[in-house]
């Protein structure tokens, strides 16, 4: 009898020892304090939104995708340079005194057509938030791809931490990211 429970002291030692490990509460293992400890957050500054009043990342019909054609070849795929899209959208929110700071992250992918060369692509994305009709913000900036011709298709991440507009219209605004071949400017 005592040879099969030296057979099984290893296995109950582990049992004892990960037992002793575990804590009904996940931030004493992690070495962030006890239960009563709270995270330590300034209210009047950078204070974190709950996600509700963070506005969604929405694209508009048509500014999800963009392609680039050679001089005169406009909708000829024999003419296209490159084809980008935009596959995934997300933001955090945090409030500075009475305006709202946004970060924006838009994800995409951009593959060279028939008349790609190795070199950097380009991509015009615009960043706008809309009160009913009221433009709130708006950015347009230039995202700089790596392409190599033949190669695969590349991804790209695009990031915007400066959306700025007023708190109080967190709750009504509409946020828009996605492709504006339109005239470069950023206002």
């Amino acid at each position: 009898m005592s040879q099969s429970l030296l057979r099984f002291a290893p296995v109950l030692f582990s049992a004892a020892l990960i037992a002793g490990c575990t804590s009904a509460d996940p931030r004493s293992v992690l070495g962030s304090g006890g239960a009563n400890q709270q995270p330590a957050v300034d209210a009047a500054t950078n204070a974190a939104v709950v996600q509700g009043a963070c506005p969604a990342v929405s694209l508009r019909e048509g500014t999800a995708y963009y392609t680039t054609y050679s001089k005169g070849g406009d909708g000829d795929p024999a003419k296209v340079i490159h084809q980008a899209s935009i596959s995934d959208t997300t933001r955090q929110c945090r409030i500075s005194g009475d305006q709202l700071i946004m970060t924006v992250v838009v994800s995409g992918r951009v593959v060279g057509g028939p008349q790609a060369k190795t070199g950097t692509v380009n991509l015009p994305i615009r960043v706008v938030a809309l009160d009913g009709e009221t433009v709130l913000y708006s950015e347009l900036q230039q995202q700089p791809v790596s392409l190599v011709e033949g190669g695969p298709a590349e991804q790209f991440i695009y990031t915007n931490a400066t959306v700025t507009f007023p708190a109080s219209a967190s709750s009504s605004a509409k946020l828009y990211a996605g492709f504006d071949p339109g005239p470069y400017n950023t206002r």
